[in-house]
């Protein structure tokens, strides 16, 4: 039982060391003067989004937020579609609604609040209840390693892709 216990322990859990830039926060190899270290277990960050939409919005709020979001989704597309229009093509409707702030306040308060779950999962030592109010510029850095745990991470904040060189 211990094998096991140890295993699960080594594929879910893991040590990453923080060193504080001004306002940031950046992942640097053990042993970096003025780094921290915490203890982060793995979470499926994937299901907290959802769920706590749903908890934060109830029903009727998660499906109107769901649609709005789909909204969004379709504009992207329309305007990807705009660029391939042909001239002499009749203009595509536009059903869209209106630019709501106040959904764009709902989705910053949401995020935040997917954050601290994130982070209350994820945290083992210190914990999250321990630590949450005094993390100051490692919240985020924490947060980013949990959601990227496993995936590669860009090279530069400015390249999503992490390239600057063209395949």
């Amino acid at each position: 039982m211990n094998e096991t216990l140890a295993a699960l322990r080594a594929q879910n859990t893991r040590t990453v060391h923080l060193l504080a830039d001004g306002d940031t926060a950046r992942s640097v190899p053990p042993g970096t003067p003025g780094a921290l270290a915490f203890l982060l277990a793995r979470v499926p960050a994937r299901d907290i989004r959802a769920n706590l939409l749903y908890a934060a919005l109830g029903r009727d709020g998660y499906y109107a937020y769901a649609n709005w979001f789909n909204a969004e989704a379709q504009k992207a597309l329309a305007a990807a579609e705009a660029a391939s229009h042909k001239p002499g093509d009749p203009a595509p409707f536009d059903d869209t609604l209106p630019d709501d702030g106040e959904w764009r306040a709902h989705t910053v308060a949401l995020e935040i609040a997917v954050e601290e779950a994130l982070l209350d999962l994820g945290m083992l030592s210190p914990t999250f209840e321990d630590a949450g109010t005094i993390l100051g510029p490692y919240r985020t850095a924490l947060a980013r390693e949990l959601v990227t745990w496993g995936r590669e991470v860009p090279e530069s904040p400015d390249s999503p892709s992490g390239n600057s060189v063209p395949p």
